[in-house]
């Protein structure tokens, strides 16, 4: 079982990043990932599995 969870974000931003909509919310994922690994919050086997990655060993 997943959980959903939703960010409201102004629709100017992914353009004003120069990204696409779809690429801007993989970014976020992943920032979101590396933020909770590096404060020990998520281990990296967690973190791969918040952005629908395999854990590299």
């Amino acid at each position: 079982m997943s959980l959903q969870l939703i960010i409201n974000y102004p629709e100017t931003f992914p353009d004003a990043l120069g990204k696409t909509k779809e690429q801007f919310e993989q970014e976020a994922k992943w920032a979101m990932a590396l933020k909770l690994y590096e404060l020990k919050q998520l281990s990296s086997g967690m973190a791969a599995a918040l952005i629908g990655v395999d854990r590299v060993t």
